[in-house]
């Protein structure tokens, strides 16, 4: 594999293309993490680099167009890559915590211990069959219409 086609499948595994975000979207997400990772960069290492992140650059490798790809760009991928991931774990494991708190909830309406201590209503849900239906005359509106 070479140099070219790493960087190209570690960028698109990175910022996969999905309903939301097209190809120009993706490359623009890449860009902007990797100018962010350039700027936590020490001036003098800056300094040794032939070239900055350009958005040209990195459409040049995500399409796999560039003619060689140096040991920083490959290193600030990575670097790049393995942040998405952090970022994606902790989004994942705060999915699954509101999720575990959705089926928690649902567990316990389905036993009736919250149902019947809250009424018909939980959380703005109406259940039918729960607890007596309150009628409310004054917000009747079936009658009264045109006049």
């Amino acid at each position: 594999m070479t140099d070219t086609a790493f960087a190209s499948e570690l960028m698109q595994e990175t910022f996969p293309i999905r309903a939301g975000r097209n190809v120009k979207a993706a490359i623009g997400d890449a860009f902007s993490a990797l100018k962010q990772r350039e700027r936590q960069l020490p001036r003098a290492v800056l300094r040794e680099r032939p070239r900055q992140w350009t958005e040209r650059r990195v459409r040049a490798l995500w399409n796999r167009e560039a003619r060689r790809v140096d040991h920083y760009e490959i290193q600030d991928l990575t670097a790049v890559a393995v942040e998405e991931a952090r970022i994606e774990r902790l989004r994942l494991r705060a999915r699954e915590e509101r999720l575990a708190a959705i089926l928690a909830a649902a567990d316990q309406g389905e036993l009736g211990s919250a149902a019947g201590a809250q009424g018909r209503s939980i959380r703005g849900v109406d259940l039918p069959g729960v607890g007596p239906a309150e009628f409310d005359a004054e917000a009747d509106q079936s009658e009264g219409w045109g006049q």
